[in-house]
């Protein structure tokens, strides 16, 4: 079993790699408005697509047209469950070949304390805020 720390370094390093690809153009799928401020909030800037605004096959098709590496990040909720499988099968008919790893990843780190992207923020906060006062505790 991981300890907070392990936790937060595991997480951080997911967004490291997110961060870094959407540097390099990635285009990652989100589901709203606060799922985007969330990321963006953990560093990770770039070209963020909300599917609330489009019809998913509509995205999904003006997206793989564009874009070589999309990343699916829906929240892993239900609603997220099913927007992650529909966005995944309307890219993958029009040729591409999206990411869906890192949401799992993420998923299975979290899935115990949170259940979308927009919690994601808030949670590497008290994570941080935990592994310090930890810390500070085993120093007296």
């Amino acid at each position: 079993m991981m300890d907070e720390r392990e936790r937060l370094a595991e997480i951080q390093g997911i967004l490291d790699e997110l961060a870094s690809r959407a540097a390099e153009g990635a285009v990652i799928l989100v589901e709203g408005r606060r799922d985007k401020a969330s990321l963006e909030a953990l560093g990770v800037k770039g070209n963020i697509v909300m599917t609330s605004q489009k019809q998913l096959f509509n995205l999904a098709e003006c997206v793989s047209r564009q874009h070589k590496d999309i990343i699916i990040l829906s929240d892993w909720d239900v609603r997220g469950d099913e927007v992650a499988r529909s966005a995944e099968a309307f890219l993958k008919s029009n040729c591409a070949r999206p990411d869906v790893e890192i949401r799992r990843r993420l998923r299975l780190l979290t899935q115990k304390e949170i259940m979308d992207v927009e919690s994601l923020y808030g949670y590497m906060e008290r994570l941080k805020s935990q592994c310090i006062t930890k810390q500070a505790g085993t120093r007296r």
